[in-house]
């Protein structure tokens, strides 16, 4: 798969399941998974949010959030990274 063809064509949008079922398949604290892909000061809170299914709190995630959490956990469905190091 080519990195140059269009976001929507490499990943759909999860539903707050999947999230919760990537990041628990990572290993991975609700923070631990905010930090990974957030700036925000409040990473578990932004992380409680795309997990929820509750209309008041819910959030999607963004998509290139979402792949990115997939390709760092090696979770990307047709991607992987290759550590440089």
């Amino acid at each position: 798969m080519s990195f140059n063809r269009p976001i929507a064509e490499r990943i759909t949008l999860p539903s707050p399941d999947e999230v919760r079922a990537a990041r628990e398949n990572a290993g991975l604290s609700q923070d631990a998974a905010g930090k990974l892909v957030s700036t925000s000061n409040q990473p578990r809170r932004t992380w409680d949010k795309w997990e929820s299914s509750n209309e008041t709190n819910a959030r999607e995630i963004p998509l290139p959030t979402w792949e990115l959490f997939l390709l760092l956990t090696g979770q990307h469905p047709n991607m992987a990274l290759i550590d440089k190091g």
